[in-house]
């Protein structure tokens, strides 16, 4: 049973009660949800509204709405919605900050890196998660840095990189209410396309330039 929600604090409310839903497997994995126009009306919201929290829900990577068939529960929605409960863990205990700032350490300066010691086609590989907005996911969102790493070659700082990287995917939900916003989200996208760009060109110092500002606007 869905149960209608309070007017405080409608868009977090929402996505709670969907995902309680989800891990009291009343809806699984790969699993149809209801549509718009009966959801509105279960919860007591607006429509848009409702399609707030939806699309956060289809960036983080639990929904994945299909054309013409509706919006269904993606395979990894319950993995996904660990790393948000792992976020919450973690901002709670106030080491976000620190994580980020150790990203920024290490990050731009692999990407340097990458420049020197990939090969064109593995730079080519980069570019399927230059996606547009409707296409894009958090999840797509940290692929396209980690392969960016990755293609540095240094594997003990990689390695160091990668197993944070549960801390730096849980990251990206801080950001989830400014992702549904158009605006926010083209311009991350924007950014992505740059340093793909540069790293195309062979230019390292504009690579790093373009990741460092790129990562410093999400430090706390």
């Amino acid at each position: 049973m869905i149960k209608p929600i309070s007017k405080n604090k409608l868009f977090e409310n929402i996505t709670s009660e969907i995902i309680n839903l989800i891990k009291d497997g009343k809806w699984k994995a790969g699993d149809k949800i209801p549509g718009e126009i009966e959801l509105a009306e279960s919860f007591n919201v607006s429509r848009n509204i409702l399609r707030e929290a939806l699309k956060s829900l289809e960036l983080s990577g639990i929904l994945e709405a299909k054309a013409g068939r509706g919006t269904f529960l993606t395979v990894d929605a319950n993995t996904n919605i660990k790393k948000m409960e792992f976020f919450n863990t973690l901002k709670a205990n106030n080491e976000i900050k620190e994580l980020m700032e150790t990203r920024l350490v290490i990050e731009p300066e692999l990407a340097r890196l990458a420049v020197k010691n990939a090969t064109d086609e593995e730079i080519k590989a980069i570019e399927k998660y230059c996606v547009d907005k409707d296409e894009y996911t958090l999840d797509k969102g940290v692929k396209f840095h980690m392969n960016i790493v990755k293609l540095s070659k240094n594997k003990i700082l990689y390695t160091l990189l990668n197993s944070i990287i549960d801390e730096i995917e849980a990251q990206r939900f801080m950001y989830i209410d400014k992702y549904i916003k158009s605006d926010f989200l083209i311009e991350n996208l924007n950014e992505h396309k740059k340093i793909y760009e540069a790293l195309e060109n062979r230019d390292a110092d504009l690579v790093y330039e373009l990741l460092y500002k790129h990562i410093s606007k999400e430090i706390i």
